[in-house]
């Protein structure tokens, strides 16, 4: 009887771990790094072969290009997986948190089917926060919990650093072999 009553009364944990993804990983796998404000969001079904998952299609507007096509000025929609359906929400471990008016920087990647995705998850999401001068301070996405060694991931090499020199630092990934 008392193992059955244990049995009833622990909860269930839930851990993921990923894999660091280095800056130079995001710099060369993505299709381009944006910053980007969400301004609205919708979550559905979607199917991808024989699966139906729960996605989130979140409306930015972007402020700046710093790598690929120049959508500067323009709304773009990023799928992330997890939202709320039905009164239901999935979430899912160490994806991208994209909120509504937070400006972020986003490493993105296009998909088969020409979704945008933020590529590595939260590995690729970076919350900006305006300094004293003017300037924006990178933060890591809140989502990072889960990375394996942390200090080989782009998280270390970005963290804390002003958005004018992320520029410089996405110019010296891409010449070092």
């Amino acid at each position: 009887m008392a193992v059955l009553a244990l049995a009833f009364s622990v909860g269930t944990a839930w851990s993921s771990t990923f894999r660091p993804m280095s800056l130079s990983k995001l710099v060369e796998q993505s299709t381009s790094v944006v910053v980007a404000t969400p301004v609205s969001f919708s979550s559905h079904w979607a199917t991808a072969g024989s699966t139906s998952r729960v996605v989130t299609d979140v409306t930015l507007e972007v402020a700046w290009t710093l790598r690929g096509n120049d959508i500067t000025g323009q709304d773009i929609v990023v799928r992330t997986l997890g939202g709320t359906v039905g009164g239901v929400a999935y979430l899912v471990h160490g994806e991208a948190l994209l909120r509504v008016g937070q400006t972020c920087l986003l490493f993105l990647v296009q998909s088969r089917d020409g979704a945008l995705h933020v590529l590595g998850m939260a590995q690729g999401h970076y919350l900006l926060d305006p300094d004293s001068n003017g300037d924006w301070r990178v933060r890591p996405s809140p989502g990072l919990e889960g990375v394996l060694n942390p200090q080989l991931s782009a998280a270390q090499s970005l963290s804390g650093r002003r958005l004018s020199e992320v520029s410089r630092l996405l110019d010296e990934q891409e010449t070092t072999p």
